[in-house]
């Protein structure tokens, strides 16, 4: 199993996030963590991989209202602890349920829809403080299986949090950059209006003012995760000092996150 690897036919955002070498050499696990869409017109053979995996927990970021129109496509015979977590609409710009009214508005462009994403990562650190804590609990455990981690598309709400979760396991700032842009070969703008913009839009055709605005609303940037941790460094002290202080990662938590997730 390599990064690039497409796991699943029908999901190609769905990756192993393990792998990477820490600060002090150590290596995550491979096939315990990892990252996704959300799981639609999923194969018979992307079941049958899915079954294998030993997928445990699933940690769902979308909203209430999005697990209500579309839920996971999962075997049947692979019974999982789900942690679905609630944003309210605190995050609206990167809910796919929540881009109509957004994109109905002829003034909402590039250059809004940028604004608004960046602004959404901002807001990241407080909207995702206690659902961290409770993440954390859970990948602790002794009994502790693999997770996946996923929201729509897989890049914002999973981008931020997988990204935390590689923080707290000490993979250099670097490199969890080069994993959260993996998306953009993964997740493209055709593939989201092929696949997606019936089912959440609930149209046939964009209005062409809103296509440019979409696009980025699609797209993964450097400048959208770095916007999150401006955040952690002017509010929190840095990303080290929010994991301890504002998720209660002490110390000991830590080590206990280290010894199930990585490799001596």
């Amino acid at each position: 199993m390599t990064p690039d690897e497409i796991l699943l036919e029908g999901a190609p955002n769905f990756r192993d996030f393990g792998g990477y070498t820490t600060d002090d050499g150590r290596r995550v696990r491979r096939r315990r963590l990892y990252r996704s869409e959300l799981l639609l017109d999923l194969k018979e053979r992307d079941l049958a991989t899915l079954a294998g995996l030993d997928i445990g927990l699933v940690c769902d970021l979308r909203s209430p209202g999005e697990r209500h129109r579309l839920s996971n496509e999962w075997p049947a015979d692979r019974p999982y602890e789900l942690l679905a977590l609630d944003l309210g609409g605190s995050l609206s710009a990167v809910q796919p349920d929540k881009w109509s009214r957004k994109l109905a508005d002829p003034t909402f462009d590039a250059v809004r829809a940028q604004d608004a994403l960046a602004d959404n990562y901002r807001r990241m650190p407080a909207s995702y403080a206690g659902d961290l804590r409770a993440l954390f609990d859970r990948l602790t455990r002794a009994d502790a299986k693999a997770v996946l981690v996923h929201c729509a598309a897989g890049k914002d709400r999973t981008g931020f949090v997988s990204a935390m979760l590689l923080t707290a396991l000490g993979v250099p700032r670097d490199t969890i950059m080069q994993d959260y842009l993996a998306t953009q070969g993964r997740y493209s703008f055709e593939r989201l209006i092929s696949t997606r913009l019936r089912l959440v839009l609930h149209v046939e055709k964009l209005p062409e003012h809103a296509n440019d605005a979409l696009r980025v609303l699609a797209s993964v940037r450097r400048e959208f995760l770095e916007a999150a941790y401006e955040t952690l460094s002017k509010d929190y002290g840095g990303a080290e000092r929010y994991l301890e202080d504002i998720c209660e990662l002490t110390p000991a938590r830590r080590g206990a996150l280290h010894a199930a997730l990585l490799e001596s």
